[in-house]
């Protein structure tokens, strides 16, 4: 008995010290506390910090839990979160809301005072923030703008077919300050905004201070179309409507023309100000591994273009333009919350909205993370993006040939909303899958979005890429090509040996309004190994399937219902016996 009793004794201590660590958090707490339960902490990275000391001297190694109470962190930088904040496969680390709780982590400011003008408008103090998004009582409000809805078309390009353009004389008022004015130029499937240099209503020309378009050639002015769509924002003259805002710079104010029925003495404007709200980032010697967050609502974070403005590649792969003219190097509208090296994370009913960024991004080095159950709603760029394109280098060669063990995989987007994406950068995607291996897509909805829904894959030709196993599967995709053009609910790229387009719902694609068409899949550039099974595509203004320079690929017992007298699938530079069609069934249905 006495030997048992001598045991149990250090059996206990190393029980209590296993127990896992909790630390409480609140907007209302303070960081010269302890960070229990009914003496919460301030600050989240107080919270962080403290988390680390009690792990640290547990023994063995331990997870831990942060609980964030009801209310609003408003962050001026990410949280930034390392290996150290991370656990094990056995003994993770969760960040929470506590039960019924809730919790927005925002990197937004609210403007104040708000003062009520003469003419109605209201107007609010800036303190030097240039901000490109406003929201209002929590809505975004659309920057003001000629015309106030629809577009404007091109007459003639420039002689170079970069730098300007002639439109119809008269259909844009003069401006007090043309460095107000930003082009927004829409190409098929991207998009630019570009700053003036010169604009003449009277004549109907206008000049810009850089090139429209990406560097390529087929960014021309003119190429997709002879009289491509364009708009103007940003000029205090283009105030015209309710709902629009602008930049008084002279006065360093922001100037909104509210809704009929706000009230000036209970109006909420609030700008993003932080450049992202989450960075979960490991080194070369670790990953950031099981780390978990849960319940927690994320909003407002602000990206700024280029200075010399935004040529956009495809999917919001951007010139980064520091200098007058283009860089093929393209790199994305960055995310609010970016997980890099980062090994079994992830974020389960979760929102993650209005924003001037990205949403999520899954990057370089990541595995077997998911996102589950949650919201990504109004965002600026893509939606979701995992994994990376191919400019980062391992000894000299691009990294995907170099050393494709490194690709992101087992990524899941599960059970999802992704909604109102592009909201300023019209070639984003709902999901953007890159250089990635076994990332599945299951069970989400994608709306509303100005492009493509889905996108896979980064190598325009068969070359392998460590693209491989994708799986997008019963997903309902709809509302989508909203704005551009030549996309579809799924779009893909390259070489997918075992990737499968299973059991989606694919509808409502309207007829393009640039030069190519829209459909309910574009299987382009190289595509090849894709197994398209048991979809529904219907109520797409064009060829529910569509393969561009595609090589062998199957595409079995789907339903294709079309309008009109559009083919079940059109062929563009594609062999049709490459394609094997199986047990297809297709219908038609006539417009009303």
């Amino acid at each position: 008995m006495s030997t048992l009793r001598t045991l149990a004794i250090p059996l206990l201590a190393s029980a209590a010290l296993a127990q896992t660590p909790v630390v409480h958090v609140a907007p209302d707490g303070d960081d010269a506390r302890q960070g229990s339960a009914t003496a919460p902490l301030r600050s989240l990275a107080r919270a962080r910090d403290r988390l680390r000391e009690l792990r640290s001297a547990a023994a063995p190694p331990v997870g831990g839990e942060v609980v964030l109470h009801a209310g609003t962190w408003h962050l001026g930088e990410p949280l930034r979160l390392d290996p150290a904040d991370g656990g094990t496969a056995a003994a993770s680390v969760t960040w929470r809301a506590a039960d019924g709780a809730a919790v927005t982590i925002s990197g937004g400011r609210r403007l104040a005072p708000v003062v009520a003008a003469a003419d109605g408008r209201l107007t609010a103090p800036l303190g030097g923030l240039r901000p490109r998004e406003l929201f209002v009582d929590g809505a975004r409000r659309p920057r003001a703008r000629t015309p106030d809805t629809g577009f404007l078309r091109v007459v003639a390009a420039a002689p170079d077919r970069r730098s300007g353009f002639s439109f119809e004389p008269g259909a844009v008022a003069a401006v007090d300050d043309v460095t107000a004015v930003e082009l927004v130029f829409l190409h098929d499937w991207s998009v630019s905004r570009i700053g003036l240099a010169s604009l003449d209503p009277a004549a109907g020309t206008l000049v810009t201070r850089d090139p429209i378009g990406a560097a390529a050639a087929h960014y021309a002015i003119d190429n997709f179309e002879p009289h491509p769509r364009f708009w103007l924002e940003g000029s205090p003259r283009f105030l015209d409507a309710p709902g629009e805002w602008c930049v008084d710079a002279a006065a360093d104010t922001l100037v909104y023309a509210p809704l009929p029925g706000e009230d000036p003495a209970a109006i909420e404007l609030v700008v993003p100000v932080a450049p992202a709200l989450l960075d979960v980032r490991g080194d070369e010697i670790a990953p950031v591994c099981g780390l978990h967050f849960a319940g927690i609502r994320f909003a407002h974070a602000a990206w700024q273009p280029p200075a010399h403005g935004y040529a956009e590649g495809q999917a919001t792969f951007h010139e980064p333009r520091t200098a007058a003219g283009g860089d093929i190097l393209r790199q994305p509208v960055p995310p609010a919350l970016h997980f890099e090296r980062a090994v079994d994370c992830s974020l389960r009913d979760c929102e993650i909205s209005h924003l001037g960024t990205a949403g999520v991004r899954f990057g370089s080095r990541t595995a077997r993370c998911e996102l589950r159950d949650c919201v990504v709603d109004d965002v600026a760029g893509n939606g979701v993006m995992i994994g990376e394109d191919g400019h980062r280098t391992v000894d000299g060669r691009p990294w995907w040939q170099a050393a494709p063990e490194q690709a992101a995989s087992d990524t899941a987007v599960v059970g999802c909303t992704i909604a109102r994406c592009g909201q300023q950068f019209f070639g984003a995607v709902g999901i953007w899958v890159g250089f990635a291996r076994g990332a599945r897509i299951t069970r989400n909805e994608l709306r509303d979005l100005p492009y493509t829904g889905v996108s896979l894959g980064w190598r325009w030709n068969p070359e392998p890429t460590p693209v491989r196993d994708l799986l997008v599967a019963d997903n309902h995709i709809h509302h989508v090509m909203q704005v551009l053009s030549d996309g579809g609910g799924i779009y893909t790229l390259g070489l997918q040996p075992g990737t499968v387009l299973s059991g989606n719902r694919i509808h409502d694609v309207p007829v393009n309004l640039g030069r190519a068409e829209s459909n309910g899949m574009f299987l382009d550039e190289g595509t090849t190994g894709i197994l398209v099974e048991g979809n529904v595509i219907w109520n797409v203004a064009r060829a529910p399937l569509r393969f561009h320079r595609a090589t062998r690929n199957l595409v079995r017992a789907n339903l294709l219902v079309l309008r009109g007298d559009n083919p079940p699938v059109r062929y563009n530079a594609t062999d049709p016996a490459l394609i094997e069609l199986i047990d297809n069934v297709v219908a038609r249905t006539t417009d009303d």
